[in-house]
């Protein structure tokens, strides 16, 4: 066979295989777009199932399964705090708006860290005031709250004494699970409401 020809023959099947290439990596590249990350930090697989026996600000005792098949958002606080607890639940309470009618499949948890002063009836008063449909406050003995920030890495410093005045010093993580009670998602206050409310829509889209 002529030499020229099989130059020919060797360029065009390289050519040939290059655009296959290509077009294999914009294929790849695109597929990576379209699973586009969540905006607030992923945790699945990092932090357990949900697991607790609260009381509910209705004075029922509850535990996860009470709220199966909702999206929830839990948020560790307490009412007397005047700096991180308002900002938190007001923030949320607007992530609830945004969502519209796909909030009546989530519901905002907000465990006390000062089950001392915060009884169901005062926990009742606090998150009516934010959502009085969709927040619920727990409350429990100083062991389970102690046991549930433990199995969330919530860092707090509590108060040495019931009785004792000041703050407690918190973070203002929400930890969110998906319908099935399992640890998906974790929100700071550096993330915007609009982002939440889109990763939350996304959890509620993906449900199962």
């Amino acid at each position: 066979m002529n030499k020229s020809v099989i130059r020919m023959e060797c360029f065009v099947s390289g050519r040939f295989i290059l655009a296959l290439m290509i077009a294999f990596a914009a294929f790849a590249l695109n597929a990576c777009i379209s699973q586009k990350p969540w905006h607030v930090e992923e945790v699945t697989g990092h932090l357990p199932d949900l697991k607790f026996s609260l009381t509910a600000d209705n004075g029922r005792l509850v535990t996860p399964t009470t709220y199966e098949g909702h999206l929830l958002l839990m948020y560790f606080g307490f009412t007397n705090c005047d700096s991180e607890c308002p900002v938190s639940m007001a923030r949320l309470a607007r992530v609830m708006q945004l969502l519209g009618n796909d909030a009546n499949r989530v519901r905002i948890l907000f465990v006390t860290l000062d089950p001392g002063r915060d009884t169901p009836q005062v926990l009742h008063r606090y998150v009516t005031q934010f959502d009085p449909d969709r927040a619920i406050g727990l409350t429990g003995t100083t062991s389970d709250i102690e046991r549930l920030t433990k199995q969330y890495r919530a860092a707090y410093r509590p108060r040495s004494k019931i009785g004792e005045a000041g703050g407690i010093d918190h973070g203002d993580a929400v930890y969110i699970f998906d319908s099935q009670g399992r640890a998906r998602l974790l929100a700071t206050s550096a993330d915007s409401d609009e982002h939440l409310a889109q990763d939350v829509r996304r959890l509620l889209e993906t449900a199962h």
